[in-house]
């Protein structure tokens, strides 16, 4: 679980730095201001990774700031924060004054912000120690909390006290998870104690910034690892996934328990949201659906449209927005329908069209695969499915109704009115589908005209 590597030279304390962030360095540096790169940026340039922005902080109050870039393009994106942002060729740099954050009263926000000329008491008020690193030309990295230590041990730690830390914004909760899962890292026993101890705090925190954290969470390779792991904290916003645990489907074609079989799907589908939302919710409805048989099996008919319902509430919930829901839904609802004919996957098509369907047959084959190994169905199976899509999309086949080659004009013109014209197109349309008429213009209006009589 340890990272790759790090560039050599940076434990000899030099990072290359982009000519933008090295001009804005130099120039609050040369009107006799601290300036540091801060925070996250330096942790990913530690990791070989390109940072996607760069935090500077200073000992410079804002009002100094501004009449140093008073060349540039200035906003003014959070004054009583201590934050502007500079513009350099059309990228947006925040410089924020060393600050010290006083008491958090919502668990989210601090109720007042000194400003302070120190260093160091900007980077105590960090959330972990990998980014509480800062780094200058002048001095090379600070690292006052022996993050890089931690970075090169794969190791998530707080800066401080870690009960104080999620106390202060209940947020970090899940930021925590988000960067173990992200870099495969351990969180460290005194913070991941705290995380547990704490985690019933994300009730304070908004839907937004939790679907926000939770799927960047649910896109990253290792999580199954982590969902299952930290599946206690997990169920504070997500109450419904408990039913999952420990529930055994007693059907021989499974050999999991509801909630491994759902982490095996996860891990067996692409990083994609939509795929991963589908996967994680895709059997939700089996717990309220279950019936046994005569043969002593577990069954659980319906349970795909149950679990899609349920799926719709939950994702309104965490105002998820509505094209993604819509499309994890639709994945959900027809996991588990039988495509297997060309006309089953029309009616398919018809509902949810190619790109779905795509995502789709993925999520069948994860599902597939996360059963007894007896009842795989082989790749075989799932490759010609893929095929017999392309082959109706290739062919141009008739899925909704204007898709066919005739139109309400035509059917007019052979002296059909109203409603009687839109029966007729679903009757062609149901026709071609089935494979009793191609989509050919002449063959569709001579059927119109032996039925229309």
């Amino acid at each position: 679980g340890k990272p790759a590597a790090f560039v050599y030279n940076h434990f000899m304390n030099e990072i290359v730095l982009n000519g933008d962030v090295k001009t804005i360095l130099q120039l609050l540096s040369s009107s006799g201001f601290e300036a540091f790169i801060v925070g996250g940026c330096v942790r990913d340039i530690l990791l070989n990774t390109e940072p996607k922005d760069y935090d500077i902080t200073t000992n410079a109050n804002t009002r100094e700031i501004k009449d140093v870039f008073r060349d540039y393009h200035v906003i003014e994106t959070g004054i009583k924060h201590g934050t502007v942002t500079v513009m350099i060729n059309h990228v947006g740099y925040e410089i924020t004054t060393y600050r010290i954050d006083s008491d958090y009263p919502d668990h989210r926000h601090p109720s007042k912000v000194t400003f302070t000329g120190k260093l160091e008491y900007d980077l105590a008020r960090r959330d972990f120690t990998i980014n509480a690193m800062a780094y200058s030309e002048k001095t090379g990295i600070i690292d006052l909390y022996e993050g890089i230590n931690d970075l090169k041990n794969g190791i998530i730690r707080c800066v401080g006290d870690p009960a104080k830390r999620f106390e202060e914004d209940a947020l970090r909760i899940l930021r925590c998870l988000r960067f173990a899962s992200r870099l495969n890292f351990e969180i460290d026993s005194v913070t991941r104690k705290a995380l547990f101890e704490k985690k019933d705090l994300l009730n304070f925190i908004s839907c937004e910034r939790i679907l926000s954290e939770f799927n960047e969470i649910i896109c990253t390779r290792q999580a199954d690892r982590y969902l299952d792991e930290y599946r206690d904290v997990i169920t504070v916003f997500l109450p419904e996934i408990k039913v999952m645990f420990d529930f055994d489907q007693n059907n021989r074609h499974h050999c999991y328990d509801l909630w491994q079989h759902t982490l095996h799907v996860i891990k067996n589908v692409s990083p994609s949201l939509d795929l991963r939302w589908a996967a994680l919710f895709h059997d939700l409805g089996k717990y309220y659906t279950v019936t046994k048989g005569e043969d002593g099996q577990s069954h659980f008919y319906n349970h795909p449209r149950v679990s899609a319902e349920m799926a719709a509430v939950i994702l309104e919930r965490l105002r998820m927005d509505k094209k993604t829901a819509s499309i994890i839904n639709d994945l959900i609802f027809y996991h588990d329908y039988h495509i297997e004919t060309r006309r089953s996957m029309k009616k398919v098509l018809q509902k949810i069209g190619f790109e779905e369907m795509e995502k789709l047959i993925e999520l069948k084959k994860a599902d597939n695969l996360a059963q007894d190994a007896r009842y795989y169905r082989g790749d075989d199976y799932f490759h010609n499915l893929i095929t017999q899509m392309n082959d109706i999309k290739t062919k141009n086949d008739a899925i909704n109704v204007s898709d066919l080659t005739v139109n309400g004009s035509d059917l007019m013109e052979l002296g059909l009115r109203n409603r009687e014209i839109g029966n007729m197109l679903n009757r062609l349309l149901e026709e071609v589908m089935a494979d009793r008429l191609s989509n050919e213009k002449e063959q569709l209006l001579n059927y119109v005209k032996r039925n229309s009589q």
